[in-house]
């Protein structure tokens, strides 16, 4: 019996599923599900349509890059492409402003350039590496676009510290003065070092006079723990009812600061005052240098620059005074001052990302921390809480989407997603790609880097799209209501690999892509624009002819005109013969997107699951505005279905099919048979849902 009906009907909304779930119809997202989503991305409403296709930017410098955004306004914004020796500027019209090579921009390594950090603000760009100590600052002539300026970033003084090295000590020195009325008799007093105190002691000694009071002081302090040794005590002066001491942490105390106090214990006849006359310290070196390295990164978080894991301290942060992001004078008093953190004074952990996410949250190799004061004040140290025990990816940006935190395990498997929990008070961690990153060949796996393009114009939500370290190209879609995130591949058309990845201020995701062997720059555009990748717009001649296409000479392209496909062609020098005169055209490269479903088995009335051969015999589907669809099963390859209506005039510009279609007479049978979703020609493409017709 052929099944038309009930629990098979798919709103294909789940995405590709891991292959270690074929078969497990009880899942909940089972039947919403897909075996495969080859360049088709899920609604999350119900069902699906084609993935963004790309247009040509420009050909690429390298296949060692690493990406990053200036976002200006919410008009202009440039993509910057950093390559060994070499930063190309775009705008967000896809023009190149400016190529950058000067400087320090000179000294930028293949090896550096996956563990670049970036921040751009106004019209700066900040570049750092722990081997470029001073970093890069790239700044934009706001007249003229063409002109960038490079300089090391303009620190102002750098926070000085104990690196290991043999350093200038200064004794911390404190002034004691005694004060007693005239005619007494006997004064005893006590003496406070770092909140321990000493015994009392007779401060009138009739032998040795103030000489020995003073030995008889340093005996006490010297009895302290911890002060053995290295205190030394004075008599400097006496007159009448007042003497004054000399008090000196020096030897093993030196450079230092310590709290010194005094008080007369006996009678109110008397009083003992300590003043600080030195302040001990240890002078220290830069935090940074071209010696010890430099910040790995920045980040932004209450109007202060975070800039963290200097080279020489992986687990330090050295936050700028409020609304100064150069000035690091951790010397300061002030309330606004700058700041030097740890997440612990003695740890060899790596600060690998910062983020702003309600509270300043440090993504290390091991961990995630977040600070859980409300605000960063000068005097009171962050309290940091350890809220995951597993690390970030190196290299790997966290991205918010949708009120989430998305990050990528140290072990580039595990996507999780982190939100805070005001009931608990910490960031929770919770795996997204169980249903989609399990087995080794699933989609979600080996992330190199990921990008959130947020919902414009004809976009059907928000994109979280991952590059894979094998050059595959990956988009998630998350559906909230359904606690799903659905996950597809954007294939490169004509073979290749991806090798960088970002996303600009206009949300238009660029690609840096190896088609075998040509490294080209392209700029994705919805499928309502164009339906190509390395796609030209460009107009034919009165003869039918589109010129403009040097870049694509060899290969097989398609080209859109007036809604209708044509093709397929070869070019050849730079030109195609369309047969259309004088029209606009999209011409560009084309791969048929792939949808095909979760296998089907049967289930008895027990829920037990039955393995036998069986087959797709039907399918009827709802489509929107679709032009081309081709439709396979049992294994078979895709055919054509024609979306022609008997009543459709020929004559003018062809519409696209909206409604139900039914397809019968599918052939073949096998063991776990699916539906397969296809097209053979280029066209738009649109399912809402489908009711297979299953016979098991």
């Amino acid at each position: 019996m052929t099944r038309i009906s009930g629990p098979l009907k798919s709103s294909a909304n789940a995405g590709q599923l891991s292959k270690s779930l074929l078969g497990k119809v009880n899942l909940k997202q089972y039947y919403s599900g897909a075996k495969r989503m080859l360049g088709v991305e899920p609604i999350p409403q119900s069902g699906f349509t084609l993935l963004p296709s790309s247009r040509y930017a420009g050909a690429g410098a390298s296949s060692v890059c690493n990406q990053t955004v200036l976002r200006f306004s919410d008009t202009l914004s440039y993509t910057l492409i950093v390559t060994p020796g070499r930063v190309e500027i775009w705008r967000n019209d896809v023009v190149k402003v400016a190529t950058v090579t000067t400087g320090a921009v000179a000294g930028i390594t293949a090896a550096m350039v996956p563990d670049l950090r970036f921040y751009g603000e106004a019209n700066t760009v900040g570049i750092w590496h722990v081997d470029l100590w001073d970093g890069i600052r790239l700044l934009r002539n706001p007249a003229d676009d063409t002109n960038w300026t490079v300089s090391a970033w303009p620190y102002g003084e750098l926070p000085e510290v104990d690196l290991g090295g043999t350093y200038t000590k200064t004794d911390d020195v404190w002034t004691l003065y005694l004060r007693w009325s005239e005619g007494l008799a006997e004064l005893v007093g006590a003496f406070t070092v770092e909140g321990t105190t000493t015994n009392a002691i007779d401060l009138f000694d009739s032998v040795g006079g103030f000489a020995q009071i003073a030995a008889d002081i340093e005996a006490e302090i010297s009895t302290l723990p911890g002060f053995s040794s290295g205190v030394d005590v004075q008599f400097i002066r006496q007159a009448g009812e007042y003497a004054e001491f000399e008090v000196t942490f020096g030897g093993v105390l030196s450079g230092s600061q310590y709290q010194f106090d005094a008080q007369i214990t006996n009678t109110s006849s008397g009083s003992a005052l300590t003043s600080h006359a030195q302040v001990g310290k240890t002078e220290g070196e830069p935090l940074i240098s071209a010696a010890q390295g430099g910040f790995a990164g920045m980040s932004l978080f209450q109007d202060r620059a975070c800039y963290f894991a200097p080279k020489a301290k992986t687990a330090a942060i050295g936050m700028s005074r409020i609304g100064e992001y150069f000035d690091l004078n951790i010397a300061a008093q002030q309330e606004n001052a700058a700041r030097l953190e740890a997440l612990r004074s003695q740890t060899s952990e790596k600060i690998l990302y910062l983020m702003d996410a309600t509270y300043l949250i440090a993504f290390t190799n091991k961990g995630v921390y977040f600070a859980s004061n409300r605000t960063i004040e000068r005097n009171k140290p962050l309290n940091w809480v350890n809220a995951s025990e597993f690390g970030i990816k190196q290299n790997c940006q966290p991205v918010k989407l949708e009120g989430k935190v998305y990050f990528v395990a140290n072990d580039g498997g595990r996507l999780y997603s982190i939100t805070y929990d005001a009931v608990s008070e910490m960031f929770a961690p919770l795996p997204e790609n169980d249903l989609n990153g399990v087995d080794p060949d699933d989609l979600v796996r080996d992330i190199k880097t990921m990008w959130v393009q947020h919902k414009t114009g004809s976009m059907v939500s928000d994109r979280l799209w991952l590059l894979r370290e094998d050059g595959r190209v990956v988009v998630c879609v998350i559906n909230k209501t359904q606690e799903i995130m659905a996950a597809c591949e954007w294939p490169i058309a004509g073979g290749g690999v991806a090798h960088g990845l970002s996303v600009d201020g206009q949300e238009q995701v660029w690609l840096t892509i190896d088609r075998n062997g040509t490294i080209v720059q392209e700029v994705l555009e919805e499928e309502s624009v164009n339906l190509f990748q390395m796609a030209f717009s460009v107009t034919t001649d009165l003869a039918g002819q589109a010129s403009g296409l040097s870049a694509l000479n060899g290969r097989t392209v398609w080209a859109l005109i007036d809604n209708d496909i044509y093709g397929p062609f070869t070019v050849s020098a730079g030109a195609v013969q369309t047969g259309v005169a004088s029209r606009p055209a999209k011409i560009g490269i084309w791969a048929a997107p792939i949808y095909e479903s979760m296998p089907y088995v049967q289930v008895l009335q027990n829920d037990d699951v039955v393995r036998r051969p069986g087959k797709v015999g039907s399918v009827r589907l709802y489509l929107e505005d679709t032009a081309s669809i081709a439709i396979g099963a049992n294994g078979r390859q895709p055919r054509d279905v024609s979306l022609t209506l008997a009543s459709a005039d020929l004559d003018q510009p062809k519409k696209n099919f909206t409604g139900h279609k039914p397809v019968a007479g599918l052939v073949g049978a096998c063991m776990d048979p699916t539906l397969t979703i296809s097209q053979v020609r280029p066209g738009r493409l649109r399912v809402r849902d489908y009711i297979p017709g299953v016979k098991l």
